[in-house]
């Protein structure tokens, strides 16, 4: 499933089949496939840079949930959140190994725990992210007695799989991506966690004609990500639900 559905990717697609076109060139026999191939290729990657195409694919994702507006009135007792990426890179400021989905999701959750500081800061994912975003948290001023890791996970499955023993029942802001929370509460639903969403990162307007048309990588990067999202969603349904799916 993760082969296919990295083939499916627009950027991987559109690629793919340029890189198709191009290697039929010179073979007389496939010539006449090589103009098809580069100009169905070149279509993707333009229709999917464009801001209106990233933002009419990510917008039902992102506001599928509203902004979290008063946690001071939730009964949640954790703050969840989900790793972005980080390098392990010494080298490098500790907030600058985050990517930008870390570094939202960092800043999101200090922002609840500011507000609700009976909550602890429970980040689950890879070890290196997860060791990383706890890390930050910890500089930017989270009391290190109120971080718990889940480090065993490479998965968002994973994730849900080994966070329900830790939560014991209890409510929880889940923080991640707006595009990656209509898949997340799916987990969450799925075994009967008692998830409260607190998205963040939103990445595109809600209204696609509001987006540049303009071809940009951003928005392929966009398209992308939202493509991903609906295959990993289409592949949890097939799946039954559950935290079974390895995306």
């Amino acid at each position: 499933m993760k082969l296919l559905a990295s083939l499916l990717i627009p950027s991987t697609l559109g690629f793919l089949l340029i890189a198709l076109g191009l290697l039929a060139l010179p073979w007389r026999r496939w010539r006449r496939l090589s103009s098809p191939l580069l100009a169905t290729g070149g279509l993707v990657i333009l229709v999917f840079s464009s801001g209106f195409t990233a933002a009419a694919l990510m917008a039902p994702l992102e506001y599928a949930y509203p902004r979290l507006q008063d946690p001071s009135a939730s009964p949640a007792r954790h703050i969840v959140v989900l790793t972005g990426w980080a390098a392990d890179d010494p080298a490098m400021p500790l907030t600058g190994r985050l990517n930008s989905s870390a570094a939202y999701r960092v800043l999101l959750a200090l922002e609840l725990h500011r507000e609700r500081p009976d909550c602890d800061v429970l980040v689950s994912g890879d070890a290196i992210t997860a060791r990383i975003m706890g890390e930050a948290l910890v500089k930017l001023g989270l009391p290190p007695g109120r971080l718990r890791l889940e480090n065993g996970s490479t998965t968002t499955a994973e994730s849900f799989a080994h966070l329900q023993p830790m939560l014991q029942g209890e409510a929880f802001f889940l923080v991640t991506s707006a595009g990656h929370m209509p898949r997340s509460m799916e987990y969450a639903r799925a075994l009967g966690l008692s998830a409260i969403a607190a998205p963040t990162e939103h990445q595109q307007p809600r209204d696609w004609y509001r987006a540049s048309g303009w071809p940009e990588p951003s928005s392929l990067l966009v398209s992308d990500l939202a493509v991903h999202e609906y295959l990993a969603r289409a592949w949890l349904s097939l799946r039954g639900g559950g935290p079974v799916a390895t995306t």
